[in-house]
């Protein structure tokens, strides 16, 4: 086993510094020098197509990535960008010192995460999240050690790491300054990456001083919520990504938001000073003249993930079981309903795999346009059909090169392409539209359904070859309702929000079905969270109709027919017996009328579908294509 470094501290630098570059020697005490010394670059074509996925990152950091190359050209240095996995996507600067930095593979197509290149800035950033520096003999492989490294990581507007921007010279030249320069630089490039949103920016400072380099910056949606941060608003509200996304602005800050400065105040009353900048509008579109097609959004298109949530008691046995299966060359299948959170796990399963140093590429089965299907995820070679991009397109299939494919949706797949997909993954290589030639795939396959696949395939629907491909290691996800900490696991997401719970509105939540399970659960708290913003309890009063306890449903309709209202038994919802035999009130043997035929049916179609609903009246009426409260009142 190597020995531990000696950590030179810059001027000023806390002992931490020190502290993370032995955990980080420590992480990587298992790995072989010998077989990370001589790395392979990815070849020209595929380092092309990393590119071009992060096309956008490139074009925002160019500016910057031109400043710090001219000051590396200068310093005999070299300034690198290099994406969220760690592999190097572009470099600029001292050409004298590319080519000793080639010697140690530090060069474009070469991943420098810690598990490929042990201790070293690019890769310690991205495990810590951090800027660091790594200087000469603290880099873990000693080939490195004629290294002087300085990167600080690119953060999206949720905190996601989109990159880390790294400026490496000789170890014999150190400059105390290069790390905070470099630091100043990746958050500009996120400050642009998040200028470029839609949403309105609140940008504000402390005090109310004049203007510095360090603007802090929130996104707020149109409910005036916090969409987005940049690290600088991190500092100023004392707060992390986890505890700002969602929340209500006023949560942190107390004043009324103007488009010209305006005083504000911190909520432990600390002054600030802000103004609201609205989005930039399109530009109008000519009077004349067709207006210009719109690119058709792509499958895989998402919102700027959150954080991952840790995994919990429910979630940690599941992905321990999936990681091992996924390392092991199966494919892992997770059923579940909607909101179960899927998705998350399968995030968190790329992150923990062998293929986490390549991309997590999702593709939501349902949403692919029929006309598209095949384009979309197979790529095709320019000019292969009308309306085709002159350079072609490689396919999300080709995108999920060396990290993992998700599938989400797997079951409402056209059975048509069902078979195309089948034959990629049992060859695992693809064949773009207007190309003769075939392209190796190497992934890690993740699928998701919501529906029963085996149903699907007694009814035709879906292609049993295919389901066994896929169900190599099937995971069930429970649903929310069976968790047997739910109370706790509620109370203690209410509190993430800076709400407290009552008995009694914590008994309530506990007990609803909650049928779109996660999603529904943090959606509604997050909206009890904004409408009862205060330090005082949330009561059983303040709930909505529908996740009110016992004592505060509906009053029970007058009359002893058999159809009076009950609670049902696993939940919260006012239901009804589903044994009813006819419902009390107008158009009853008592009270005929012209239209009483008329109300006969109404009843009985009410009283079939309460049957069929065990009683609920909430799925009742969703099945009569009727409001909740149209059925309470035809009830009563």
């Amino acid at each position: 086993m190597q020995t531990p470094p000696t950590i030179h501290l810059a001027p000023g630098a806390r002992p931490q510094a020190a502290t993370r570059i032995h955990q980080s020697w420590a992480r990587c005490a298992d790995l072989d020098p010998a077989l990370l010394a001589d790395p392979n670059p990815l070849p020209r074509a595929d380092l092309d197509l990393r590119r071009e996925a992060h096309r956008h990152l490139l074009r925002l950091a160019e500016p910057s990535l031109g400043a710090l190359g001219a000051l590396a050209d200068s310093a005999h240095s070299v300034v690198l960008l290099a994406d969220a996995s760690g592999l190097i996507l572009h470099e600029r600067g001292s050409h004298s010192f590319q080519d000793k930095a080639r010697r140690v593979a530090l060069q474009p197509g070469v991943s420098w995460a810690e598990p490929l290149r042990g201790t070293n800035a690019i890769g310690t950033a991205l495990h810590d999240g951090r800027a660091v520096r790594i200087h000469g003999a603290e880099h873990f492989l000693a080939c490195n050690s004629i290294l002087s490294c300085h990167a600080a990581p690119i953060f999206s507007a949720t905190g996601e790491i989109l990159g880390i921007l790294d400026l490496s010279g000789p170890a014999d030249d150190m400059r105390d300054y290069v790390l905070a320069l470099v630091q100043r630089m990746a958050r500009g490039i996120a400050d642009q990456i998040l200028g470029e949103s839609p949403l309105r920016r609140l940008d504000f400072r402390l005090g109310r001083g004049p203007e510095d380099d360090g603007h802090a910056l929130l996104l707020l949606d149109d409910d005036a919520r916090i969409a987005g941060a940049n690290e600088a608003a991190l500092q100023a509200l004392d707060a992390d990504w986890g505890r700002l996304i969602g929340t209500p602005c006023a949560q942190w800050i107390d004043g009324p938001l103007h488009t010209r400065d305006t005083p504000l105040h911190r909520h432990d009353g600390q002054p600030l000073t802000g103004r609201l900048i609205a989005p930039p509008r399109a530009p109008a579109r000519p009077v004349s003249g067709p207006p210009a097609p719109k690119p058709a959004p792509r499958a895989d298109a998402r919102p700027a993930a959150r954080p991952l949530p840790e995994p919990d008691v429910v979630s940690s046995p599941l992905l321990d079981q999936a990681v091992r299966a996924l390392d092991s060359g199966l494919a892992v299948l997770l059923c579940g309903e909607t909101g179960t959170g899927k998705e998350v796990l399968s995030r968190h399963i790329h992150a923990r795999s062998a293929w986490r140093g390549g991309p997590f590429v999702a593709i939501n089965c349902a949403a692919l346009p029929e006309h598209l299907v095949e384009s979309e995820l197979f790529g095709y070679e320019p000019g292969a059909f009308t309306g085709a991009r002159r350079e072609g397109a490689r396919g999300l299939l080709r995108q999920a090169q060396g990290g993992v494919l998700f599938l989400d949706e797997i079951g409402d797949m056209p059975l048509a392409l069902q078979t195309r997909l089948l034959r990629v993954l049992q060859e695992r290589e693809v064949q773009p539209l207007g190309s003769d030639k075939r392209v190796p795939l190497e992934f890690g396959l993740v699928s998701a359904s919501h529906q029963d696949l085996k149903t699907l395939v007694a009814q035709g629907r879906f292609r049993a070859d295919l389901y066994y491909r896929l169900q190599d290691m099937p995971l069930h996800l429970p649903p929310l309702r069976e968790r047997p900490d739910l109370a706790a696991f509620v109370d203690d997401a209410y509190r993430a929000l800076g709400g407290r719970l009552a008995g009694d509105a914590l008994a309530a939540l506990a007990r609803h079905d909650w049928p779109g399970n996660y999603r529904e659960l943090f959606s509604v708290l997050r909206r009890l969270r904004c409408q009862h913003p205060g330090p005082a309890p949330l009561a059983a009063n303040d709930l909505p109709g529908d996740l009110a306890p016992r004592d505060h449903a509906p009053a029970r309709p007058p009359g002893n027919g058999p159809i009076a209202p009950a609670l049902a038994a696993t939940g919260t919802e006012p239901a009804y017996p589903a044994d009813a035999g006819s419902l009390p009130g107008r158009g009853s043997r008592d009270d005929p009328g012209p239209d009483a035929g008329l109300r006969a049916l109404e009843r009985q179609a009410i009283e079939q579908a309460l049957r069929a609903c065990q009683g609920n009246v909430s799925r009742a009426a969703r099945r009569l294509g009727i409001h909740r409260s149209t059925l309470y009142r035809k009830l009563r």
